[in-house]
């Protein structure tokens, strides 16, 4: 079933408008006492001896370049919501779709299996694959291909000892060298439909294959296969 996830989203945005009217709301305080103090002193000044108006001069400056910084800040603000929101919105129109993306996660359910793409630039001598939990342990080590081309590497779950590993996420890593020993990096990847999307972070993120890809990490889009 695809998911749509959107934590507290009202919550932040009332957050977010509270702490950007703060500093506005102080700089308006600021300037308004500024030109009280202003006016009280130019009223009292003494005629044969008139206050020097530089530093006031200064001081209305610094009080417009604040102002200005503040509405920078304000747009720049606005321009990120409306990025994420756009982001967002793409994510949500991937749902149900075949996508393809750089990543070596893939989620492993209770008792099931885990699939990798993975791919060599050049021919290697010997390949092996590693299969490491996110405590960063290594749970299995299997012979990997060593031709050109795009593999598919099914981990059937279970570690070196043959004991059926935990639910979770897991990463592939590849460690290849040439004829010239010299290492290969490979490239994996996961391919699948998107079943969810989650939009309650700062990145929106995709589940495909039962992990949570970023957005950013899709490399190719399609109709899922029938």
């Amino acid at each position: 079933m695809a998911t749509v996830t959107n934590t507290s989203a009202a919550a932040a945005t009332t957050t977010t408008a509270k702490a950007a009217t703060t500093p506005k709301a102080s700089l308006a305080n600021n300037f308004e006492t500024f030109l009280t103090l202003l006016t009280a002193q130019l009223k009292n000044q003494d005629p044969l001896s008139p206050l020097d108006t530089k530093d006031f001069t200064n001081q209305l400056v610094q009080f417009s370049g604040v102002e200005q910084q503040l509405k920078t800040n304000d747009l720049l603000s606005s321009l990120t919501e409306t990025t994420k929101l756009s982001a967002g919105a793409t994510a949500v129109a991937y749902l149900g779709k075949e996508a393809t993306a750089t990543s070596a996660l893939a989620g492993l359910s209770s008792g099931g299996q885990a699939t990798w793409r993975y791919e060599l630039p050049r021919a290697s001598t010997s390949t092996t694959l590693k299969i490491v939990d996110a405590q960063g342990r290594t749970i299995a080590t299997k012979t990997g291909e060593t031709s050109v081309g795009e593999k598919t590497f099914t981990w059937d779950g279970k570690d070196q000892s043959g004991k059926a590993a935990p639910a979770g996420t897991y990463r592939l890593e590849i460690n290849a060298r040439g004829a010239d020993e010299r290492p290969i990096t490979g490239t994996v990847r996961q391919k699948g439909v998107i079943t969810g999307v989650d939009l309650s972070g700062n990145t929106p993120t995709v589940t495909i294959g039962g992990s949570a890809l970023p957005l950013s990490s899709i490399t190719k889009i399609g109709l899922q296969a029938n």
